[in-house]
């Protein structure tokens, strides 16, 4: 059973330290807090896709992110280093299946409506019932959500979960409000309408008190979402959510004035292995193979300093007594691995690549390198991307580059359980399944994770990491969290 603090002390000491820095005495004469904050007249746009409702739970667009995200919270929010930090939820309890969330009493909707269990409930039914839903992937094995009264939630699992808070950073709105242009939220800004253009200004009654210096956010509108780069480069639109690695291999880079920051992710690059090969299928050939990978070289020289390596598909790396594995390359160890394989021939290796991203492939033929320093001959095959593709779904390959997504509790199941629909390499290991299993219950995860480095199923290579952009010079102390770039914005500082 695990129970988390509340998260409205941070946010009040937080403010009171900006009330302090800015020159105010921090309270009124009965001791509460002041807003002195210096409010910035600096520009700040932001791109929105108006089309309909902006439904945060149910809007699919990658425009709207940002805009989402300034307007409407979750239960919890995640932290840089993967934990769930609360937000609307004050407490709760759970034992991997069933949950029970206690909401703060001290939040309203922008509306002035109390949030209550009933707004929750509907918010999280949406994101589970339709498929739609950029969420619906972290609802799946929900069973049941429930409100045991106005100011508690409860939530039952198919399957056990110990880490389920991690996924509700779902945006949450007010039941029976997704009518007319936005539904009705409880984040830090508000939207607002002038003169028939939308802009977002600060939520008086938020429950996290002040916020920082920048309190009006004008809405930029898009009419297709390739125009918010052109936006960004006119200075129309401040701030972007970008991949540094886009699929077709570009560098999205931004000249000029621009200051861009990384943001932890759970975006895996790893090399799949075909188990079906009988040299693959012997875990000292696949440990040898991690080895010898340069993974730091690789993220700082392919993958644009644009990712952290990783030995294991968990991020942050855990730090954990029996643990060991190195980030850079080891050649000694990896020879000799291969020796203690006992394979009968020399190692052959064909890695599949998609051949029309430029950074994969360059890091493809960097991987061959290092494989051919320790006498594995290697053919990197480098295809276009719907060839490669179907060629996994063929399973015609040794080794592949892949790339994909992980939910933010680092869920295996997809990669490395039978029929797991990442399960391309044909893996299949009733210990390893047993050990997911049972870290998802809460067990030793550390013993799922020495499995992980005894057996590398997969052989993971480094985590990607997120990309935001905005005007140079425009915020100071801009902290923002993988899902949410507004994290932290109540100590937000900006000149102007």
């Amino acid at each position: 059973m695990s129970k988390h603090k509340k998260r409205a002390l941070a946010l009040l000491l937080a403010a009171l330290c900006l009330l302090s820095a800015c020159g105010g005495d921090g309270g009124d004469e009965d001791g509460r807090p002041v807003d002195n904050v210096k409010v910035s007249t600096a520009y700040f746009g932001l791109a929105y896709y108006q089309n309909g409702t902006l439904n945060p739970v149910m809007d699919g667009t990658g425009l709207n992110r940002l805009v989402c995200e300034a307007l409407y919270e979750g239960l919890f929010e995640v932290s840089g280093n993967f934990t769930a930090q609360n937000v609307l939820c004050a407490d709760y309890t759970g034992d991997g299946t069933t949950f029970a969330f206690t909401l703060r009493d001290d939040v309203t909707f922008w509306s002035g409506a109390k949030l209550t269990a009933a707004d929750v409930v509907s918010s999280l039914r949406a994101a589970r019932d339709n498929e739609d839903s950029p969420y619906h992937n972290r609802m799946v094995e929900v069973s049941s959500i429930e409100a045991a009264s106005d100011s508690e939630v409860r939530v039952t699992l198919s399957s056990p979960n110990i880490n389920f808070p991690r996924l509700l950073d779902i945006p949450i709105y007010r039941q029976g409000s997704a009518e007319g242009d936005f539904a009705d939220g409880t984040g830090p800004f508000k939207p607002v309408q002038e003169n028939g253009a939308w802009s977002l200004q600060a939520n008086e009654s938020w429950h996290g008190g002040f916020l920082g210096s920048i309190r009006h956010i004008t809405l930029v509108t898009m009419t297709r979402a390739d125009a918010a780069a052109s936006s960004f480069q006119t200075g129309d639109v401040s701030l972007m959510r970008e991949p540094r690695i886009a699929p077709d291999g570009t560098s999205t880079k931004f000249g000029g004035s621009v200051d861009t920051v990384r943001t932890a992710s759970a975006d895996l690059h790893y090399l799949g292995v075909n188990h079906g090969s009988a040299a693959l299928a012997n875990a000292k050939v696949r440990q040898a193979l991690s080895a010898a990978l340069g993974r730091q070289s690789l993220c700082d020289v392919q993958l644009q300093s644009f990712a952290v390596p990783a030995a294991l598909p968990v991020n942050p790396q855990p730090v954990s007594d029996g643990l060991s594995y190195s980030l850079t390359a080891d050649t000694e160890a990896a020879a000799r691995l291969l020796d203690e394989a006992g394979l009968e021939e020399p190692l052959s290796v064909r890695l599949l690549v998609n051949g029309d991203n430029s950074f994969k492939a360059a890091a493809a033929d960097q991987i061959a390198a290092s494989w051919r320093a320790i006498g594995v001959t290697v053919t990197v095959d480098k295809q276009p991307y719907e060839t490669f593709l179907s060629m996994l779904r063929e399973g015609s390959f040794d080794v592949y580059y892949g790339e994909t997504l992980l939910t933010p509790d680092f869920d295996l199941r997809p990669l490395l359980s039978p029929g797991g629909s990442l399960n391309y390499g044909g893996y299949s290991s009733e210990t390893v399944s047993g050990a997911i299993a049972a870290a998802r219950r809460g067990e030793d995860v550390a013993a799922l994770y020495r499995l992980l480095l005894e057996q590398m199923p997969i052989i993971p290579v480094a985590f990607e990491c997120g990309q935001l952009i905005l005007r140079k010079g425009l915020i100071d102390e801009f902290t923002p969290a993988p899902y949410n770039a507004f994290a932290g914005l109540e100590a937000w500082t900006s000149e102007g």
